[in-house]
């Protein structure tokens, strides 16, 4: 590796600027992400790293944009093909959900928490996180289709199951869940009550 970069192709260097910053958050935090920190580690300088980021600022949007498309990606493959599955299938995408927040903890506090850039001032990360809810809705919608889930006003419902999942992965990563429990059987236990309450031709109460 050269000093200047040199040795990455264009790409190549945003995408591991990208993913060495999110590793620095998942073990240290956004404090810990400097253009400096992040080129020694990479073994840039930090004029190469600039080259693709103005800032700091600008890295994190770029890095939260990056894990709301990570998110969708994962929710999607595991979507896919899913009215053949039933409901075992969307149990499967909020479980999906939750554990890429533990697996990701930094990077899921990046793009949800207080420390991230407001949405409504940067495209990027707004259109990177409505494109994570479209992909809910897509999947809410399918199920419908399906008869596996009730025809209710699908972004309705994929706000429900949205608040149940991020609700429990937020729980889960800031150790707010005090009392001893196996975090598999919590998450399982929490979608499949989750989609007891969508599911088609249940009896209403």
């Amino acid at each position: 590796m050269t000093p200047d970069g040199s040795a990455y192709h264009h790409g190549d260097l945003r995408a591991a600027l990208l993913a060495e910053a999110a590793a620095m958050i998942d073990e240290a935090g956004t404090s810990s992400v400097t253009m400096r920190a992040i080129g020694r580690r990479l073994g840039v300088s930090r004029s190469a790293a600039y080259r693709h980021f103005a800032d700091k600022s600008a890295l994190l949007v770029a890095v939260a944009a990056a894990g709301f498309d990570r998110l969708r990606d994962r929710l999607e493959a595991v979507g896919a093909g899913a009215p053949g599955a039933g409901i075992e299938r969307l149990r499967q995408v909020g479980e999906e959900y939750v554990r890429f927040a533990l697996e990701n903890p930094g990077h899921y506090r990046l793009m949800y928490g207080k420390e991230a850039v407001t949405r409504e001032d940067r495209p990027e990360l707004r259109e990177a996180a409505n494109a994570l809810f479209d992909e809910l809705v897509r999947i809410v919608q399918t199920h419908q289709r399906s008869g596996t889930i009730e025809r209710r006003d699908p972004h309705l419902q994929a706000y429900v199951a949205w608040g149940a999942v991020h609700g429990l992965a937020s729980l889960l990563i800031e150790g707010q869940i005090l009392t001893a429990v196996d975090a598999d059987e919590l998450i399982r236990q929490t979608t499949s009550t989750l989609l007891d309450g969508m599911r088609a031709g249940r009896r209403p109460t």
